[in-house]
């Protein structure tokens, strides 16, 4: 006797434990193999920052060192004519894509631009008390050295970064300050060559200029929260006068295939854990055949496919369920089995495709006028049962009856197509036609083909329904 109960209290117990043992396990080592991919997707990210940061130098570096040239030329002789400094201009951008266009400003007034097309709006523009610019050509006149501004809105049209370089005459001249050169830098390109705005980069990204404004500098690109993220990846860029800081965040800290070997360990663990507990279940229960016919019943399919309605299988169940309460609580038992007229001519005249579309929104009807205590069974093609339980009167019968008439007769609209249609009704109670669900049903259907030949459309009852309901 003792063994006896022994049996069930080591199934219950050290069975669900060792299973879930063994996907702890399991799932404390994805864990660990994602941490190790997260950090290494995180190195490669750090990278790719990096490599971002050195386009962007190198791009900057190749675009303000281009015009070394035309400063010495000025610088040398004091002045250029117009053709000239065109000549030479257009060889310049020719030569690095970044450059928008270059100018020359004596005195701090922009005379000579190219292209001049385009950029019209600049020529005449006072550099040293311009609103947005006047403060970078202020602090290169005092610094003496090349700056780099912006991004601004252009005058001229888009946003570019300005490199403006003092050019102070030399020889005769002595060390006398002349003008600028401005090159306007494309903002906009210069982050498409250097990959920030690469769709495959995996990442978001932020930047800033931090020169002269502390920690929480200006930010020119991105959102300022990424700069609070705590794993975002953070370096700097250094730009002439002033420094940029750039933010990263990760969107992917795993790539797809990573991801996939993660899912892969942990369905390996439920499944080993699965198996284990099934094992030690099967174990303890070796003379017992109850598993299998538990394995068998999980296997079968409860619902209908097109319906969503419980199916013959589930029927059984529903049905023994419902005559255990109907016996315990001396309650009437009704089973109404449903054929619709005229459905066959759905399918022939426009496809079995309208005719399942019209199938599930007959369903749909049932299912909205039964009561909750009621069960909707699809038995096939277009047959249907509810079972009715707590039933009192013949009239609570023909009241639910001709609510499903009702929602059966409103149009169907298909695809265009309106269809009308009627419904033939059998009923049968328990336990007076029958005591099993086949007893009960084949009463009922034979009820249901009286309606049909009386006329369609209407009730029929397999014996006399005041006999069901004895006051």
């Amino acid at each position: 006797m003792k063994s006896i109960v022994a049996t069930p209290l080591l199934r219950s117990i050290l069975a669900p434990t060792l299973g879930a043992l063994v996907a702890i396990i399991f799932f404390m080592m994805a864990s660990l193999y994602k941490q190790t991919l997260e950090e290494q997707q995180r190195a490669i990210h750090i990278e790719r920052v990096a490599e971002i940061r050195a386009n962007i130098e190198g791009a900057f570096n190749g675009a303000t060192n281009l015009t070394a040239g035309l400063i010495a030329f000025v610088s040398s002789t004091g002045d250029i004519s117009n053709d000239f400094f065109n000549q030479l201009s257009e060889n310049l951008i020719q030569q690095n894509a970044l450059i928008r266009n270059i100018t020359l400003a004596p005195d701090n007034i922009i005379r000579h631009v190219h292209p001049l097309e385009g950029n019209e709006a600049a020529v005449g523009l006072d550099l040293y008390n311009h609103p947005t610019q006047g403060e970078a050509t202020k602090v290169m006149i005092e610094s003496g050295t090349p700056v780099l501004a912006g991004p601004y809105e252009l005058v001229q049209g888009g946003i570019g970064v300005i490199h403006r370089v003092p050019i102070f005459l030399n020889g005769d001249y002595g060390n006398q300050y002349w003008g600028l050169m401005s090159t306007p830098i494309d903002f906009t390109r210069l982050l498409e060559m250097s990959g920030v705005t690469d769709p495959n980069l995996n990442m978001q990204l932020a930047m800033r200029s931090i020169e002269g404004t502390g920690t929480d500098g200006i930010i020119f690109w991105g959102e300022e929260s990424l700069f609070q993220h705590p794993n975002a990846i953070r370096t700097y860029i250094q730009v002439l006068n002033g420094r940029w800081e750039i933010g990263a965040v990760s969107t992917d800290n795993i790539s797809p295939a990573g991801k996939r070997l993660v899912l892969y360990v942990q369905l390996v663990g439920g499944l080993f854990a699965l198996l284990t507990t099934f094992m030690i279940w099967q174990l303890l229960r070796m003379n017992e055949r109850l598993h299998s016919s538990q394995q068998q019943y999980r296997q079968l399919a409860q619902q209908d496919s097109l319906t969503g309605l419980p199916n013959r299988v589930l029927l059984n169940d529903r049905y023994n369920q419902s005559v255990a309460r109907a016996e315990r609580n001396r309650q009437n038992l009704v089973l109404l089995y449903m054929d619709l007229d005229g459905f066959k001519r759905i399918n022939d005249e426009h496809g079995h495709q309208v005719g399942d579309h019209a199938l599930a929104e007959i369903a749909k009807r049932f299912q909205h006028t039964v009561r909750n205590s009621d069960s909707v069974i699809r038995m096939g093609g277009d047959e249907f049962i509810v079972l009715l339980e707590n039933i009192q009167s013949v009239d609570a019968v023909l009241s639910i009856s001709d609510k499903l008439l009702t929602a059966v007769s409103q149009p169907i609209n298909i695809k265009g197509l309106r269809f009308n249609l009627g419904m033939s009704i059998g009923v049968a109670c328990f336990p007076h036609d029958g005591i099993t669900l086949d007893q009960l049903i084949t009463a009922a259907d034979h009820a249901m083909y009286n309606a049909k030949a009386a006329g369609k459309n209407q009730i029929s009852w397999s014996s006399d329904p005041n006999f069901y309901f004895k006051q």
